[in-house]
């Protein structure tokens, strides 16, 4: 019988497309062609499609996410203790050989490995931002894991930094969905009146969309005949607005309009009626999903130096400017404006990178030699 992959989501993260993130995307479309795959999370609906049998739902895991900053308060043994008891009937059909995947959460690797390693299954822990590099060394070594993975060299690098060499760990990029995100077939009006500039990501301060609609600003003052379209929310589907995206709208010039938070198709299908992809988080920015898919819609992309970001543009696709700097990030969509000779070979050559490294096929082919791999050696 072929081992199984439970595949275990954060506390505060839904399996689902329009309610969960980015490791809710990640999971599905990795999953999606593997039957050995199971998910284990706090909540679910069937948005993705995935058969009732493969997800484990832990409603007390939900609660826990709930009251997650009341529970970091609480110390470390005493919250890795409630996390192994809140996630030990999950595993009680884990046999030998199983993988147990946790997804960006080193403390619940860490509550868990008792259970995983007492049944001889293996743990990764997979990391989608800065978490482990934020623990104290002595805690990171409670985790124990068996494979480390990291969404980008900057991640991996960056808790390197502070741990030392991390024996067993690897970089798997995110991926974009061909069949959501690819280039539009018909072109859009030769002499256009304005260029489409979209923004798309959760509306929080580190992901710069204050940076943007002030650029916007700066473009309009110059003339430069632009619309920019904001599109996201605080948190993914059904967030609350925010003092931040109230501020957003009441400081944004009328060059600027703002889109509802949006996944799948009608993303795409917003991707392919825009002109450039920008993204200028203000942040050290993982490896985010956002500039892959217009990568794969064939939009050019200006985005920051900032975290993963220049790996995923690393041959080529956009252009990079520095973190929060106004005056730079108009001046580099000011040129793909007056310049669609550029902005069309940029798009062109981050849709051949796209199609080279950050297809989900490329992400499957990596992730089934990892997890082969962990599988136990037959004679």
């Amino acid at each position: 019988m072929q081992p199984l992959v439970y595949h275990v989501l954060p506390e505060a993260e839904p399996f689902s497309e329009y309610l969960g993130g980015a490791i809710s995307r990640w999971v599905a479309n990795v999953l999606q062609a593997d039957r050995s795959g199971v998910v284990v999370c706090p909540t679910a609906d069937d948005s993705w499609k995935l058969e009732p049998s493969k997800i484990k739902q832990i409603p007390l895991f939900w609660q826990y996410g709930r009251y997650r900053l009341f529970a970091n308060k609480i110390g470390w043994p005493l919250r890795t203790s409630l996390l192994r008891t809140i996630l030990r009937p999950a595993f009680g059909s884990l046999r030998p050989g199983d993988i147990v995947w946790v997804h960006n959460r080193p403390d619940l690797a860490a509550a868990i490995r008792p259970i995983i390693h007492a049944m001889q299954a293996k743990l990764v822990l997979h990391m989608h931002n800065s978490h482990l590099a934020r623990l104290s060394p002595r805690r990171a070594k409670e985790v124990g894991a068996d494979r480390y993975i990291f969404v980008s060299n900057y991640l991996r690098g960056e808790a390197i930094e502070v741990h030392g060499q991390i024996a067993n760990s690897c970089v798997l990029y995110n991926g974009a969905n061909s069949d959501t995100f690819y280039p539009r077939t018909q072109a859009l009006p030769t002499c256009p009146t304005r260029t489409t500039i979209v923004f798309a990501s959760r509306l929080v301060h580190e992901k710069g969309a204050h940076i943007f609609v002030e650029a916007m600003r700066e473009l309009q003052r110059r003339d430069v005949p632009v619309l920019g379209v904001v599109v996201g929310a605080s948190n993914f589907g059904e967030s609350k607005e925010t003092a931040y995206i109230r501020s957003l709208r009441q400081r944004a010039p009328a060059n600027v309009s703002f889109h509802a938070y949006c996944v799948g198709s009608e993303l795409g299908d917003l991707f392919r009626q825009a002109d450039i992809f920008c993204l200028p988080s203000v942040w050290h920015d993982p490896f985010p999903l956002a500039p892959l898919e217009a990568m794969a819609s064939a939009l050019p992309v200006v985005a920051t130096r900032s975290g993963g970001i220049p790996e995923a543009l690393r041959d080529g696709g956009g252009l990079i400017v520095e973190r929060n700097s106004v005056p730079e990030l108009a001046k580099a969509l000011e040129q793909l404006v007056n310049n669609p000779t550029l902005a069309r070979k940029l798009g062109q050559a981050g849709h051949a990178s796209f199609q080279r490294n950050f297809t989900w096929s490329a992400v499957k082919r990596q992730y089934g030699a990892i997890a082969s791999e962990l599988y136990p050696k037959r004679e």
